[in-house]
């Protein structure tokens, strides 16, 4: 399965690019792809702690929500206003 993974903010420093990523069959949700990116990438995975996640241009919160191939994940740094 591929999908598009998105780093906005800071975030993109971190991951250096967004990527068209191909998924092992057993990562079918957003939480089994942020473990997955845990296994990848620890540094960029500690930073995806707090972050909130966009499926397909929509605002998520369920982990356990499916993902499928084309979808698109974007990853939204915490923001602070003033």
């Amino acid at each position: 399965m591929m999908i598009k993974l998105v780093f906005l903010g800071k975030l993109r420093a971190l991951a250096s690019a967004d990527l068209a990523a191909a998924l092992p069959p057993e990562v079918n949700t957003l939480g089994g792809l942020k473990a997955w990116i845990a296994t990848r990438d620890p540094l960029l995975h500690s930073a995806l702690a707090s972050t909130l996640l966009a499926l397909n241009r929509e605002i998520v919160r369920d982990m356990a929500l499916g993902i499928g191939d084309g979808d698109e994940v974007a990853f939204l740094p915490p923001m602070s206003g003033g």
